[in-house]
């Protein structure tokens, strides 16, 4: 309430009347402003308590009743809301083991019945030699170990013990020789040492071509041993462990995810194209899939624990800020 007052004579006009109802309206809002403002702190906030909570079990006031319980839907979600956390990483499928086929001798390449991307069976001819010269020699040391064999009877039937023994020797360092040439003729066909997939090496072209003993021209990986090279990013090593399973999906089969378990560890980083990672292998559990090949790429994911989604959607961000201000930070 606000009281006004003036002399006996002069009374209050319209005018005047008008200038105070204005002035009070006005001195209102700032009274009760300063009345607001003046209480103690616990004070406030249970006002403002009770009237968002009158807001919010009243009528009207939609919006602000939706983003309220939408937040508080979203606290309680993330407080008690886990999932997998799993680490994920670029794939290659690789042979278990992977076989270098070499010459055996020096020679020609007389035919070449696979290539790289083959599939070859234990005993197939993956090339051959020319073996011309060969037979040419053989042809020679059995020429000569008949006449060491006609002379060394003409020597017994004369008695000389000298000669006897020259002869044999001769005719033991030719069937020594015949068995050398006849061991390198079993060799002239190269074969695939099991069933395999020829992963490189193509002679199609060199037909004819000089060799030399110990040239490696073809390399093949069998087809039911298989390991996976996972390239897991430095940030997530510390919790890659021996004996953690996972799951892998190849680019030419998305649709299959294929069970892993880790092996190995490499302990070396590896730095390409900007970023660090180290070499994890493991072994596939599954190697039933028709169409696996070596060099097959894809993406595994190593399967860790159970963690709170909020920290597995956040993590990497959060990581990536200490590291930041750490960085900066006097």
């Amino acid at each position: 309430a606000i009281t006004l007052e003036r002399p006996e004579r002069e009374t209050f006009d319209s005018a005047t009347v008008r200038l105070c109802e204005h002035a009070a309206s006005l001195l209102g809002a700032v009274l009760e402003t300063r009345r607001r403002d003046d209480r103690w702190l616990i004070s406030k906030a249970a006002d403002s308590l009770r009237v968002h909570t009158r807001k919010l079990v009243g009528p009207r006031h939609t919006a602000l009743k939706l983003t309220t319980f939408s937040a508080l839907f979203l606290l309680v979600f993330f407080t008690f809301a886990t999932g997998d956390y799993r680490i994920t990483a670029d794939a290659t499928l690789e042979g278990a083991v992977q076989r270098a086929i070499a010459v055996p001798m020096a020679g020609f390449v007389a035919e070449a019945n696979a290539r790289a991307g083959d599939v070859v069976r234990a005993g197939d001819v993956l090339f051959s030699l020319d073996d011309r010269d060969l037979r040419l020699e053989r042809l020679k040391w059995v020429g000569q170990r008949s006449q060491y064999s006609r002379e060394h009877s003409e020597a017994l039937a004369d008695h000389d013990r000298a000669k006897v023994k020259i002869l044999g020797a001769q005719i033991d360092q030719a069937e020594a020789q015949i068995a050398l040439i006849e061991e390198q003729l079993e060799r002239v066909n190269v074969t695939a040492p099991f069933d395999s997939f020829v992963v490189s090496g193509d002679l199609s072209q060199s037909l004819g071509a000089p060799v030399e003993r110990g040239d490696i021209l073809f390399e093949v990986a069998p087809l039911a041993a298989w390991r996976v090279i996972l390239e897991v990013d430095e940030r997530d090593i510390g919790e890659v462990a021996v004996g953690q399973s996972g799951q892998l999906a190849l680019t030419g089969m998305p649709g299959d995810a294929l069970p892993v378990e880790i092996e190995k560890i490499t302990p070396v980083s590896t730095a390409e194209e900007g970023r660090n990672f180290f070499r994890v292998e493991a072994q596939l559990l599954d190697e039933t899939a028709p169409i696996l090949r070596p060099g097959m790429q894809g993406v595994g994911k190593i399967y860790v624990d159970q963690r709170k989604l909020i920290w597995i959607w956040t993590h990497k961000i959060t990581q990536w800020w200490r590291m930041f201000l750490w960085s900066w930070w006097p």
